[in-house]
């Protein structure tokens, strides 16, 4: 006889083979935990169906999907930002800068936070009236009818800026009339009106329908009315504007939308509304400063028409005609002078004027005009830059609220520099002051030296030069209005159309290739996931490959599902699958008892239901095929079920025997009823002390009696994992049988099999697998089919699983 090593098999003829592993070398077997690929991978494959189920559903669903999914298209405009040089090429830059308004290079970021402000977008949507949309069914999906629709929905007025939820309308055309649904929120509605043009009465308000084309009957259409500001931040998040790249000035606006004739206007229309703001922006300074001209024109105007009126009434009442020829030489001396103090006089006044306006409450807001005339620089660079601060703060208004601290910190700088504005006044006028006054100072050296002059003459000459003042500053002011005027006249665009917005020529949505691969691959990865998480979820022994992986113990075979009625599967002449099993754990039995006279065969388990009893019976039917004297000993006496299967009565057995001495081992044996050779000993009354019964003397006595008339004896004991009833029976026992039930058994059960083994508490261990799939071939490879006990019939294997299993068990 061959000694059995783990992993290798028995063969003979009619006999399919099964693992047995011998007690000195299986403490060390299966001790590592490797990844077999190949077992993995006939494990996935043994549900096939499941990955063609899955791949067939989720390939359905992209269809469907499809069907329903309309198709996207990327609109592309782009522009190209101008650098703000007011209107080179038709006036000086250097006038401009004289009027303040001339402007600076843009920034590209802060046009793109432009255009895409949810202002503009709002006026983009008013513009082209498409806060309501319309649909027409077209097969499964609705689609976007733009810019021509047969029906139009016309709401209550400031429906869209007062209402908070989507107003959701079908409409139907039926051959009698239509059929209106009314969805807000949860409130639905339906309506049937005979002339469409009729108004409906809604919680919402009376709304009424404009049928501009024809509508056939059985077309069904679909209208959402949006409240401005849900589709306004729609719309503006759909609009993506960047930079083309970080040196240039072109931004591309570009969306992603199914109606191609919509998107190409929205995106034209906002670029026609971005620069109709940009050119308002930039007039401002413009108009601001003309307003200012003209408001001084008026004044300088009545006063220059005053004082001529005085020089024409003076030489009237005076008779003077041309002044006295002695007085030229001392004129000539003094003009000079007088030049001088006329442009102190006039910048004084210039100044004066700027200060009246900034010290003004009602222009607290406007932009202050700049470089009238006045020559000092540094005030000229505070009005620069309260004019800059000032458009910067009305940009950043338009697009947020008056609590957003950069506004209030706007604020604050324009107070300082209004505050800067108006010391640097008065510090000119200071400097003018003293100038005037060193300039008279001068005047009246040479004053005193014309005292002869007759007075008519110096009263003349002093109304003349008010007279000069007034006429020198009120022509500049003159030029000044034209200089602006054409500035005005030359504002252009702050953007260059490149490209008029264009669509794709092929849809960048959905992509129905890409669709179907991610459906076809998770098709795949949905079962494999399934199973994974099935196993990893499974706290169950799955399979004999498992077991033997986890198991440090000797491996007796495996007993297929008993799919029969009957408990005893194991009868004279009978050759199926299940009968065969039973056998090969005879027959590699007996190898391992190895030659033991009347051997002491235990058969037990971890927890009740795992087929320990199943498992004894037939097991003692098969040696008793043998003609071997064989004895069913029942010692779970405290769930005896060997009298429920057997049909044996539970009032005599093993209790009363330890129990009671007067009880001798033949009058507790009964015959079978199934089988000549094979005899019963029932466990009997369950006794109240189970453990001190088993302890009882005279059980040796019993299993000497039974060694002496039995060839084998078969012990039905309790579950090891549940009492300790089993571990009594050491002391009796040759060999164990431990039966181990595929999805039935806990994994961790088999930690306590090994310790078991390991310590010996149990003599000579062998375990079974109950429970198992092998019921054509047995998973050998070889495709027998046995046929029924009257040999009328057989059972074929399909082909393509007994290729699966012969690779499989290689």
């Amino acid at each position: 006889m061959e000694n059995l090593i783990p992993g290798t098999t028995l063969k003979n003829s009619n006999v399919v083979s099964t693992h047995v592993v011998s007690p000195t070398q299986g403490a060390n077997a299966q001790t590592t935990d490797e990844i077999n690929l190949r077992e993995i991978l006939f494990k996935y494959l043994g549900k096939w169906y499941w990955f063609l189920l899955s791949a067939f559903v989720c390939l359905v669903g992209a269809y469907a999907y499809l069907k329903v999914t309309n198709e996207l298209y990327q609109v592309q405009t782009s522009i190209l930002l101008r650098k703000d040089q007011g209107s080179a090429g038709l006036i000086d830059m250097s006038m401009l800068d004289g009027l303040g308004v001339s402007g600076s290079s843009k920034e590209v970021e802060d046009e793109i936070q432009v255009l895409t402000s949810k202002s503009i977008v709002a006026s983009v949507i008013k513009s082209l009236h498409i806060e309501t949309q319309y649909f027409r069914k077209s097969g499964w999906k609705y689609t976007e009818l733009y810019p021509v629709t047969p029906i139009r929905l016309i709401v209550p007025a400031y429906f869209n800026d007062t209402t908070k939820q989507v107003l959701e309308l079908r409409v139907k055309r039926k051959a009698d009339g239509y059929v209106v649904k009314y969805m807000v929120g949860q409130d639905k509605r339906e309506f049937t009106v005979n002339d469409l043009n009729r108004p409906i009465q809604t919680p919402v308000g009376i709304l009424r329908f404009a049928q501009v084309g024809t509508v056939k009957v059985g077309e069904s259409f679909k209208m959402i009315s949006y409240p401005m500001n849900v589709i306004t931040e729609s719309l503006s998040t759909s609009i993506n504007v960047a930079a083309v790249n970080k040196k240039a000035n072109a931004i591309t606006i570009s969306t992603v939308a199914e109606n191609c004739p919509k998107a190409k206007d929205v995106l034209n229309k906002l670029v026609e509304l971005y620069n109709e703001d940009a050119v308002t922006d930039k007039n401002k300074i413009a108009t601001n400063t003309a307003d200012f001209v003209d408001d001084r024109l008026r004044i300088i105007s009545g006063e220059l028409q005053d004082v001529e009126m005085n020089v024409e009434s003076y030489k009237r009442e005076k008779g003077l005609t041309d002044l006295s020829s002695e007085a030229e030489i001392f004129l000539k001396s003094a003009s000079e002078y007088d030049n001088k103090l006329a442009e102190l006089e006039t910048q004084l006044n210039l100044v004066g004027y700027i200060e009246t306006y900034v010290k003004d409450g009602k222009n607290q807001y406007n932009l202050v005009p700049a470089n009238l005339g006045i020559e000092d620089k540094s005030l000229l660079q505070l009005v620069q830059e309260y004019n800059q601060a000032l458009l910067e703060r009305m940009k950043l208004q338009r697009t947020t609220n008056e609590k957003n601290p950069v506004l209030i910190q706007m604020e604050q700088q324009l107070k300082e520099i209004r505050k800067s504005i108006i010391v640097s006044i008065q510090s000119i006028k200071d400097g003018v002051r003293i100038a005037l006054k060193d300039v008279k100072g001068k005047n009246r050296q040479f004053a005193s030296k014309i005292k002869e002059v007759p007075t008519q003459e110096r009263q003349f000459i002093e109304i003349k030069r008010q007279q000069e003042i007034k006429q020198k500053l009120y022509l500049f002011l003159l030029q000044k209005r034209e200089e602006n005027a054409l500035s005005l006249a030359s504002t252009i665009p702050s953007a260059k159309t490149l490209d008029l917005a264009y669509a794709s020529m092929t849809p960048v949505a959905p992509k129905r290739m890409m669709i179907l691969l991610v459906a076809l691959l998770l098709g795949l990865v949905v079962p494999v996931g399934v199973i994974y998480l099935k196993d990893l979820l499974n706290d169950k022994i799955s399979d004999k490959k498992e077991l033997l992986r986890l198991l440090k113990v000797p491996f007796l075979g495996s007993i297929a599902v008993n799919k029969e009625a009957d408990r005893i599967v194991v009868r004279e002449g009978k050759t199926t699958p299940l009968v065969e099993m039973f056998r090969l754990i005879r027959t590699n039995m007996n190898f391992v008892l190895g030659g033991v006279k009347s051997p002491v065969i235990l058969v037990t388990s971890t927890i009740s239901g795992e087929g320990k009893s199943f498992t004894a019976i037939n097991m003692a039917m098969t040696f008793a095929l043998l003609k071997k004297r064989v004895v069913l000993v029942g010692l779970d006496v405290r769930n005896p079920m060997l009298g429920e299967y057997l049909h044996i009565p539970k009032s005599n057995g093993v209790t009363l025997y330890l129990a009671d001495s007067s009880y001798k081992p033949h009058d507790i044996i009964v015959p079978s009823g199934f089988h000549d050779y094979l005899d019963v000993i029932p466990a009997g009354p369950i006794p109240p002390n189970p453990a001190e019964l088993l302890m009882n003397p005279r059980l040796e006595e019993l299993f000497s009696s039974l060694k002496n008339e039995y060839d084998y004896i078969i012990v039905d004991s309790a579950p090891v994992g549940v009492i300790s009833d089993t571990y009594l029976l050491s002391r009796i026992v040759d060999n164990c049988i431990y039966v181990v039930r595929r999805n039935y058994t806990p994994r961790e059960a088999t930690a306590l099999i090994n310790d078991i083994y390991k310590h010996k508490r149990i003599n000579k261990i062998g375990v079974v697998l109950n429970g198992t799939d092998e019921s054509l071939g047995y998973g050998y490879g070889y495709g027998y089919g046995y046929g029924s006990s009257n040999g009328n019939s057989s059972q074929k294997s399909n082909t393509t699983s007994v290729i699966f299993k012969r690779i499989r068990n290689k």
